[in-house]
């Protein structure tokens, strides 16, 4: 039997399983989690703060990890695990967080307090004996303005050390959470059920395409964009983060191949995942922001400010884009059109990111924003040098949030390729005053002179820092 692709339609049953109860949702898959666990199931205590993913008062754990749910549309559930305040509540941890905020008066208004206290089980589940910097990375992107972080921090560092003594341990903390007092279902949860299926939650990459052959379709895998410019609507998401095929990182003798659904930190925990690409994937935003967006989202959205796209732009990377008829490798370089346009055919998917594996161990890396969790980047900028028997076999050097595009000019970089190191330094003022005359930022919240001014002294400390 064929299935007219364009005839489906974004209202379609999502089973997963919320608080250990298994669950069926039947609304519009774009609806936000928050929204449908407040209003619709009635588990409040999750908290909307800013619906933007900046706050992190409606923090949630997804398959243990930590997620911001206003960020989350519903049709992304698809055979989830959720974990609300309310599941959690019933754990040892959370007996021994709760005490140990309490010891230090860690809570006031209260209002961010479920949000911390997902944030804190994952600080302890990832590591039971966390160092103070650990405990503040962990719960980086969660925003408290009544307590300030320090006694939350220590309440943390509490609850560790009590944890350890008991023997507890993410096996029975967050795992044995969701249960009710009585063992049973939660009847509102299982007044939403009916009986239809899903069918824009696609489990292989040949299903994928096949659906985006209706072009109407907005692929969704992280949701970190989408969610805050278009959510909520009536949109038409073909949700692609459970394509196994575009959640792998494999490499070849060649390449290192990441598929475009791998979020951030599953780029950062993978042991082929270089130096280059974990610097800048662990200096986005925050831990939960960091568990849904994706690399190939970073790059799909066209943005002159994505931080892992300026990495794939300076490395040359290639991209494996694909229909349900064929396929094409493109340079990174040919994909970014300016103002936001892509190459990406309507009914094409980014299928991987293709990064040379050589020639990318000695980078220089900085990125320039407000603050050091959340922040989008003012300027960001990333050099490369490879040089071997005293000659530089390759110099490349990018700028991101400076135009609407990724500046990389290959064309100034070979001024010093093929030189030593010492014609380098001759050459030095002479590639510098190339650069800027390249380098004309367009106007916005930032001045575009100081702009141009740390795009200089970027590139002007990565030389020097590599002798020339």
């Amino acid at each position: 039997m064929s299935v007219n692709y364009k005839d489906v339609k974004m209202r379609s049953d999502i089973r997963f399983t919320l608080n250990n109860n298994e669950t069926t949702y039947s609304g519009n898959p774009s609806e936000r989690l928050l929204d449908v666990l407040r209003d619709e199931i009635g588990l409040t205590g999750t908290k909307c703060g800013c619906k933007e993913g900046e706050c992190g008062a409606c923090a949630v754990l997804v398959n243990g990890r930590l997620l911001n749910s206003c960020l989350v549309a519903m049709g992304s559930l698809e055979n989830a695990i959720v974990l609300t305040i309310e599941g959690y509540s019933k754990t040892k941890r959370f007996a021994t967080l709760d005490k140990a905020y309490a010891s230090v008066s860690a809570v006031q208004c209260g209002f961010c307090i479920p949000g911390m206290m997902m944030a804190s089980e994952c600080v302890l589940a990832s590591n039971p004996s966390p160092t103070e910097e650990q405990i503040r990375t962990g719960i980086s992107g969660n925003l408290c303005r009544c307590t300030g972080y320090n006694s939350i921090v220590k309440a943390i560092g509490i609850a560790a050390s009590e944890s350890a003594s008991k023997g507890e341990n993410c096996e029975n903390s967050a795992s044995d959470a969701g249960q009710t007092a009585t063992g049973q279902t939660d009847t509102k949860q299982t007044a939403m059920t009916k009986s239809t299926t899903n069918k824009l939650t696609p489990s292989s990459l040949k299903e994928a395409l096949q659906l985006r052959k209706n072009t109407a379709l907005i692929p969704y895998s992280g949701g970190t964009d989408i969610m805050v410019s278009g959510a909520c609507a009536e949109s038409d998401y073909l949700f692609i983060k459970n394509v196994q095929e575009l959640r792998q990182i494999t490499s070849d003798d060649e390449y290192i191949r990441f598929g475009a659904a791998c979020c951030f930190t599953d780029a950062i925990e993978h042991p082929l995942t270089p130096l280059i690409l974990k610097d800048a994937c662990q200096q986005i935003a925050a831990p939960a922001i960091r568990n849904a967006g994706t690399l190939g989202g970073n790059i799909a959205n066209g943005s002159a400010k994505a931080d892992s796209a300026l990495i794939f732009m300076v490395t040359d990377s290639k991209l494996r884009l694909a229909n349900a008829s064929n396929e094409r490798i493109l340079p990174i370089k040919d994909f970014y059109l300016g103002g936001g346009k892509t190459a990406l055919a309507p009914d094409e998917l980014i299928v991987e990111i293709l990064m040379p594996k050589v020639g990318i161990d000695n980078y220089y890396y900085k990125k320039v924003g407000a603050r050091n969790a959340l922040a989008i980047s003012r300027t960001s900028f990333v050099g490369l040098l490879d040089i071997q028997d005293g000659i530089i076999k390759n110099c490349a050097v990018a700028f991101g949030a400076v135009k609407d595009i990724i500046i990389r000019r290959s064309d100034i970089d070979k001024m010093l390729i093929g030189k030593t190191v010492f014609e380098a330094r001759e050459l030095k003022e002479k590639y510098i005053a190339a650069y800027n005359e390249a380098i004309q930022p367009r106007p916005g919240r930032v001045g575009v002179e100081y702009r141009k001014d740390v795009c200089m002294n970027l590139l002007n400390d990565f030389l020097t820092s590599n002798g020339i």
